[in-house]
């Protein structure tokens, strides 16, 4: 086993040395669990804190005023033109205008269909244009899905030959998935892959006059695995993750995870000169003072030719001339090899003539003075290169943006995985992006996409992950000029087909060639949420620890010598840790119940496993939010929306397809009872989860990189875990967001949230900064307010950290006696020096009236140290020393009450309260009916709903029964880990039986049944260990212990 783990430790080593589905599958992904290589990873534990108490005594001349950040649409769009018209400068270009040496033609229309039985037994029929075609405009994007066939046919003229010494090439800038592609019916080539472009020198195929040109493309299910029309699970070969532009049809398209197809790029002809700049790589050097930029010249020509270049470097949004008329040779030395033959060009120094292909050069510049590229100022420079041939004849130009800028993480010093942007420590905090950035390029809208990225701008965040996909170029270039970092994905999700090894490395290099000229894109991954052997199938795909290992080098080594400098994490969502470089884990924990790590247990501040000495990330986390009414109504299809007026309160989200808050609700939220309430509620929930999640992350200094999942919705309905509409309308979560990402924040956190009268409450305040400054004199003020009116307020100096999160102290104070229940504030603010707050934040409590006593005496049926027990050494019950002298009967084992249960019944009927305590699963005779009870199917739950009617919870707030403090664990736990359904019997608090795919409707958690004049009730909620701090809890108990 030593030997095994060494092995594995020095492959890890040289990896980081070399640096149609449903929303179904992802709830089922988000509740499995993996423990196969644990023994290699520690859990991150909460900080031990320091006994730091903050004085509670009243200060008049600490009390502040609250201040509500922005909440509404309205006042964000007011900030969003604020921000435009401070990014239009960036948006400028000011660089002299460069000649052009080629033409260009686009081809956007196009005749197209479904392969046909025709098509294949006349393929040179197809080739000619017979046959019925349906016109579309490209960029084209949609179904078929699965193994599939299309073909694009259009002709277009050409008005003369290319002249001498000149080229004419037709262009993809991206088809999904496979093309070939044919003109004048001559192969021209093969390409694979949906997000890199391609092209191929058509001069000697076309003639004057009308030319044919046919794309046939090709589809396939993804390797991760997508439905076929009747329901089959089939996997393909197709490079793919989960997401895509997405087209518009509501039952599968809106959703853009279908893997479509489609030329959805510009397609164009575009003649140039046989000699021309293929590719412009400007690497920067900063530190140095220096660029390196790689030029690729294309020479088509015979035989090898004498080129030169001319380069320029002008400020692009500023004016600045950085290199005038750089004049480049390419020449090197011949320099002799090791023990070989001493030959005459020993030494020699000579011209390189560029030979036929591609030629590579790599010219270093100094750049002094130069203005850095920062995400708050983007100063982007541009190169432009002019190419001469050896008559000194001008034959090509190019120009290429780039920033000067460094980013880098840090994978010696421990703790690993700190990153650095220009010199200085950055926390990269954003959202996933699914579609709406590339669907406003498809579309030609350049403002939509400015004010996409500004939009995360005004929420704080200060990157976005392109998820599972590279995207189009425009993206990137417009998050270079509003200073948008980025993280591209490779598309593998879950495993890898192990014939598509070669095909994978392929398309790592073509997506470091695409993005590596832009500052903004700053890390890449290679797999989505990997998983242990090869998610069943081994015999399919890679499926071995070691095989992923062998994987990872090779991309390592695909994307380095396109980049040396590409920031890599292996794996986003890593459910077969470790992998190579910062170890990331997604955490649906609030959602899909269960995933990641226990509600409790995060917010108290432990995390997922991780590598020893290593920091983390979470590429994803979130839950759902309804689309408000506006949009429903607007774009919903009829069979989604309400049919009449009282069909507005019959309705719920099940309609909608894939959504999941039907299905998910009973797990966080009481049902709604219309429309608006579901949008309300669901909003709400939403917000309040973003909120919980976002500050616990920010608590934690190890966390240096999180997205939420999801920004902007590409679609109506189409991933409602969005956080923005299509319709660019904030969900409250937006808000929500946006104040938990404020760079210098405060942070309150309490593990009990309700107290009695005489108790002391520990708040702990915390400070979280994401700056690398502090600004200086700055004033920590906290207040405890009681129904709106101050208990006291106080000030300290704030102890700000540089870029990391610290602990200021408890706020401790002892709760006077109340006769009813009363709302409590505990707020808090950064003022500055000013005195002008900074961050202010809050939490509520509750203190209730001091404890009754039962006035009743129980008997115990049970076993030794089991629920009834337990509750009763808990909440200090009277016991009786004979069930016959007892007013309840406490039940934890049936086989307790099926030994007596005629004795047990007639005492109910007489008058007895019989309470069974945590039923196992299975199936009971209980006095006169049958009860059945089932494990919860999604993990157990945190929240029962008190919305029932029944008078013993008639005086509950809404969420009372949720997020209960457990005495004994000091943290949340879960309340419910059965339900149960019995004919006749009247439900006290309700929940219900749901899993990813189906929705039995609710069940019972507690319910009652009169029996003579008796009552037997069944409480599958879990009593013990919650009824000490969880007034409610123990309250609700009293109720169950009366007749």
């Amino acid at each position: 086993m030593k030997r095994i783990f060494s092995v594995l430790l020095v492959m890890f080593s040289l990896c980081m040395t070399a640096m149609v589905w449903s929303q179904d599958r992802f709830a089922e992904i988000g509740t499995r669990a993996y423990q196969t290589r644990e023994h290699l990873l520690i859990k991150p534990q909460p900080p031990d804190l320091p006994d730091i108490n903050l004085p509670a005594i009243h200060n008049s001349e600490a009390v502040f005023q609250p201040v509500f950040p922005i909440s509404t649409g309205e006042e964000l769009e007011e900030e969003r033109k604020k921000l435009r018209r401070h990014y239009e400068l960036f948006l400028r270009d000011l660089a002299p205008e460069m000649p052009l040496f080629r033409e260009r033609t686009c081809l956007t229309g196009f005749n197209w269909r479904v392969e046909t039985e025709a098509d294949v037994k006349n393929f040179a029929g197809t080739l000619a244009g017979e046959g019925d075609w349906e016109e579309v405009s490209v960029p084209h994007y949609g179904p078929p899905l699965g193994r599939a066939v299309t073909y694009y046919y259009r002709t277009f003229e050409v008005h003369r030959l290319p002249a001498e010494e000149e080229l004419l090439y037709l262009c993809f800038r991206g088809v999904d998935y496979k093309s070939t592609v044919f003109v004048n019916a001559t192969c021209l080539g093969f390409h694979e892959g949906f997000f890199a472009p391609f092209e191929f020198e058509i001069s000697k195929i076309v003639h004057p006059g009308e030319n044919t040109l046919l794309i046939k493309v090709e589809n396939d299910y993804s390797t991760t695995g997508s439905e076929d029309d009747r329901g089959n699970k089939i996997n393909g070969d197709k490079i793919y993750g989960a997401t895509g532009p997405g087209y518009d049809e509501p039952e599968l398209g809106w959703h853009h995870c279908p893997p479509a197809m489609g030329i959805y790029q510009e397609c164009y002809l575009e003649a140039r000169s046989d000699v021309h700049i293929h590719d412009i790589f400007v690497r920067s050097l900063p530190e140095q003072s220096q660029a390196e930029i790689w030029v690729e010249v294309n020479c088509l020509k015979p035989y090898p030719e004498l080129v030169s270049l001319m380069l320029d470097i002008y400020g692009q949004n500023f004016q600045d001339t950085a290199l005038r008329e750089f004049r480049y040779i390419p020449a090197t030395v011949y320099v002799p090899g090791v023990g070989d033959l001493a030959k005459p060009q020993d030494w020699e120094q000579r011209k390189l003539p560029f030979e036929y292909g591609v030629n590579f050069v790599k010219i270093p510049v100094t750049l002094k003075d130069f203005r850095w590229w920062e995400p708050d100022h983007p100063w982007l420079y541009q190169v432009q290169i002019r190419l001469y041939n050896r008559d000194g004849q001008l034959k090509d130009t190019r120009k290429q943006q780039f920033g000067m800028r460094s980013f880098t993480m840090d994978t010696v010093h421990i703790p690993r995985g700190n990153m650095y942007m220009n010199g200085k420590m950055i926390r990269l905090r954003g959202a996933n992006t699914m579609g709406h950035l590339q669907q406003s390029v498809m579309r030609g809208d350049e403002d939509q996409l400015i004010d996409d990225i500004l939009l995360a701008k005004l929420c704080n965040m200060n990157f976005l992950r392109f998820t599972q996909r590279p995207v189009q170029k425009e993206i990137y270039e417009m998050c270079d000029k509003l200073g948008m970092l980025n993280q591209t994905d490779l598309p593998l999700f879950g495993s890898v087909r192990r014939n598509q090894f070669a095909e994978a490395v392929k398309q790592a290099e073509e997506m470091e060639r695409l993005i590596r000229s832009h500052p903004s894109a700053v890390m890449v991954t290679y797999i989505n949420e990997r998983f242990p052997n090869a998610e069943g199938k081994p015999h399919r795909s890679l499926a071995a620890a070691s095989e992923y290992y062998r994987l990872f080098c090779a991309l390592d080594q695909a994307v380095l010598l396109s980049n040396p400098d590409r920031v890599i994490k292996a794996g986003d969502g890593d459910y077969d840790p470790p992998s190579p470089g910062l170890p990331d884990n997604h955490c649906y924990n609030l959602w899909y119940n269960g995933h990641g790590l226990g509600v409790g247990e995060f917010y108290k501040g432990y995390w997922q496993p991780v590598k020893p000495d290593w920091n983390y990330g979470c590429g994803e986390f979130g839950t759902e939010g309804l689309d408000p009414l506006n949009v429903m109504t607007r774009y919903y299809p009829d069979a989604w929306l309400p049919v009449d007026e009282k069909d507005r309160y019959n309705w719920d989200p099940s309609r909608i397809s894939m959504a999941q808050s039907r299905r998910f609700h009973y797990l966080w939220y009481n049902t709604p009872g219309s429309i608006d309430e579901w949008i309300r509620t669901s909003q709400d929930y939403q917000a309040w989860a973003t909120k919980f999640t976002t500050e616990t992350f920010r608590r934690d200094p190890g966390m240096v990189s999180f997205a939420i999942h999801l920004f902007i919705d590409a679609w109506p309905g189409g991933w409602m875990k969005s956080i923005m509409d299509v319709d660019r309308q904030p969900k409250k979560a937006y808000f929500a967001y946006r104040n938990a990402l404020e760079p210098l924040m405060v942070s309150l956190r309490s593990d009990r949230r309700s107290f009695y009268g005489g108790e002391e409450t520990a708040v702990e305040i915390w400070i979280a900064n994401d700056r690398n400054d502090v600004e200086k004199d700055c004033r920590l003020h906290y207040q405890l307010e009681r129904e709106g009116k101050i208990v006291f307020a106080q000030s300290v100096p704030a102890r700000i950290p540089v870029n990391s999160s610290r602990f200021q102290g408890f706020i401790r104070y002892t709760f006077p006696e109340e006769t009813r229940r009363i709302g409590y504030v505990i707020r808090a603010a950064i003022l500055d020096a000013q005195g002008e707050s900074v961050h202010q934040n809050t939490l509520d409590l509750e203190v209730f009236p001091e404890k009754q006593d039962p006035g009743c005496s129980v008997f115990v049926c049970g076993v030794g140290g089991g629920a009834a027990e337990r509750l009763v050494e808990q909440a200090g019950l009277q016991t009786a020393p004979s069930a016959k002298q007892a007013h309840v009967l406490l039940v934890d084992a049936y086989s307790r009450y099926t030994e007596n249960s005629r004795q047990i019944d007639r005492m109910v009927r007489e008058g007895k309260v019989l309470l069974f305590l945590e039923l196992p699963a299975g199936d009971y005779e209980i006095g006169p009916t049958n009860v059945r009870v089932r494990k919860t199917e999604m993990g157990d739950y945190y929240f029962v709903s008190p919305e029932t009617g029944h008078r013993l919870v008639e005086a509950y707030k809404p969420y009372d029964f949720r997020f209960w403090h457990n005495s004994s664990r000091d943290c949340i736990t879960p309340l419910l880990s059965h339900t149960f359904t019995a004919p006749d019997w009247e439900p006290v608090l309700s929940s219900g039986s749901s899993n990813w795919v189906s929705d039995e409707g609710a069940t019972m958690a507690v319910a009652e049944k009169a029996y003579g004049d008796g009552v037997i009730r069944i409480c599958e909620v879990l009593l013990p260990d919650h009824i000490a701090t969880n007034p409610v809890a123990y309250d609700f108990l009293m109720k169950l212990l009366e007749k």
